[in-house]
């Protein structure tokens, strides 16, 4: 079979050299089992399907290149552990930090979400005015998440929870003044059924100095073909944002503006 591409493997002395990328390799995804709609969900009307702008992107990326997958939805934590081990060959979904690029391959960002904060409408709204003000007040957020594009540090937030709805009762019970969160995924968890803020009298509060978060794709550092994928990866982003397909996905789910802008043309 032809390579595809050429990859790392070890070496008795525990250097690295190259070799090829099989042509059928099958790689190895996880994600979050709290799912993370519209960009991945399961899709109750068709026996539990994986669907999403970030399924679409594998299917362009992967399997247009000849690449097979596989999925497991997991915890985040575990998700992201499980990855940096080279158990999982890839993670999806992830904004990136110091830390993340650190420890993975960080892919090109494919997509990005606006930062907001929620708070609870029955008390008095946080004085929060800008994202400065978000560490003067407490805060809920979930396990594993990365929240250093609020410009906060992990210790800034009570991370206990496993999914949106878990934050969401915390916030209800007075265990934090607000939830700092994507708004794009917030809206597809309320689309899917999964938890919806409006119902549970909870406000949405814009943070308009902050940018949008871009998100990732991050490949294990402890998978001999990890620099390969990575470069099939940023080809199908590039590829995607290139010829308009992305803009498309991004209308298919919902989320119109996710998509990254298209490269400027070189002249």
């Amino acid at each position: 079979m032809k390579p595809l591409l050429p990859l790392l493997v070890l070496l008795g002395s525990g250097e690295l050299s190259a070799a090829p990328l099989a042509q059928d390799q099958v790689i190895k995804v996880c994600a979050q089992s709290a799912e993370w709609p519209p960009f991945m969900y399961t899709d109750k009307a068709s026996n539990n399907k994986l669907r999403g702008y970030t399924i679409d992107f594998l299917q362009h990326s992967l399997i247009e290149r000849g690449l097979r997958y596989t999925i497991d939805l997991v915890p985040w934590k575990r998700c992201m552990e499980l990855t940096q081990r080279g158990i999982y060959d890839m993670m999806t979904d992830a904004s990136n930090s110091l830390e993340r690029s650190q420890n993975y391959l960080v892919s090109k960002p494919y997509y990005q979400q606006q930062l907001v904060y929620f708070y609870d409408k029955e008390r008095p709204r946080p004085a929060i005015h800008a994202a400065a003000d978000l560490n003067k007040v407490r805060l809920c957020g979930m396990a594993g998440y990365n929240y250093s594009g609020f410009g906060l540090k992990p210790e800034e937030v009570e991370m206990g929870s496993q999914n949106l709805a878990q934050t969401f009762q915390k916030l209800k019970h007075d265990r934090c003044d607000a939830v700092p969160e994507r708004l794009e995924v917030t809206l597809g968890y309320r689309a899917q059924g999964v938890v919806d803020f409006e119902k549970l009298n909870i406000g949405v509060g814009y943070l308009p100095d902050l940018p949008r978060s871009t998100f990732h794709l991050m490949v294990s550092r402890n998978v001999v073909y990890g620099p390969a994928l990575l470069e099939v990866l940023d080809e199908g982003i590039d590829k995607l944002n290139g010829n308009g397909v992305a803009q498309e996905l991004a209308v298919k789910y919902g989320v119109p503006g996710a998509e990254l802008p298209r490269p400027k043309s070189k002249r």
